[in-house]
């Protein structure tokens, strides 16, 4: 896999240590036994596989569990592909990234990069709050996080 788009790749903060998220990604509860997941507007997001992990060229530091998913319609057309990849961040928090599956998605039409970063936003937030619920973090995903005084 290569990513030389940095600016279609979203992120997500998960406030539980890889530790608790690895739990959650090897119980096969979770996303095999409700493989598809519904979104706003009629999407649903399914996993093509399970998680797996993935490793760096050198050495085992900085492994990543990765799995590929798509987007479909209402009417079961596949909207966007992904790639989902789970990091840590540090010690005390786990990263989620979202990334698209495309060649050359800077190509892309105005509509069509809409509707990429509408789907894509909804699914790192569902999958930000699948996981933290399971990890027993705060299920709110942290771009919507209120700031209190």
């Amino acid at each position: 896999m290569q990513f030389n788009q940095p600016m279609f790749v979203l992120q997500r903060r998960i406030n539980q240590p890889l530790g608790a998220v690895e739990r959650v990604l090897c119980d096969p509860s979770l996303l095999r036994a409700a493989p598809t997941v519904t979104l706003d507007d009629g999407l649903t997001w399914q996993l093509e596989r399970p998680f797996a992990v993935t490793f760096p060229p050198f050495g085992l530091d900085h492994a990543a569990w990765c799995a590929p998913a798509t987007v479909s319609s209402r009417r079961g057309r596949t909207l966007e592909r992904f790639d989902i990849e789970i990091t840590a961040w540090d010690a005390a928090s786990t990263e989620l990234l979202v990334r698209p599956r495309a060649r050359h998605p800077y190509r892309w039409t105005g509509r069509r990069m809409r509707r990429y970063f509408r789907v894509a936003h909804a699914t790192a937030d569902a999958l930000t709050c699948r996981l933290g619920a399971r990890t027993g973090a705060p299920v709110a995903p942290a771009r919507f996080a209120p700031v209190l005084r």
